[in-house]
């Protein structure tokens, strides 16, 4: 009886878990499961313009050349974008290392993509 306890407890967690990343989702606001994945890669939390940014995962440039600056975080972080995009790129790039980054975007609403 009380293994049953535990797997229905679990079981609900999951569900509230998930139904918080959809209400996330549906609000355009970063979810939990992105801020963990984050967290566990080492990113830094990046805010422009009061909008918390979603974490992307990590980019390698072999040619430095093909980035560059974009503005600053409201942390003060600099901030890069990929020659050539729009003035409001699709990618907003955080430097780790030489050539490597972190690669973010603005969350947008699922029915404005």
């Amino acid at each position: 009886m009380e293994k049953k306890r535990w797997i229905k407890s679990i079981i609900i967690l999951i569900i509230i878990l998930f139904m918080s990343e959809l209400v996330m989702l549906f609000s355009g606001k970063v979810g939990v499961l992105n801020t963990m994945r984050r967290v566990t890669s080492g990113a830094p939390h990046v805010v422009l313009k009061g909008q918390t940014l979603s974490y992307q995962g990590k980019v390698n440039f072999d040619d430095i050349q093909s980035v560059e600056g974009y503005s600053t975080s409201d942390e003060g972080a600099v901030l890069y974008k990929a020659k050539g995009t729009p003035i409001s790129p699709p990618w907003i790039y955080v430097r780790k290392e030489n050539t490597t980054f972190f690669r973010y975007k603005l969350p947008k609403l699922p029915w404005k993509l």
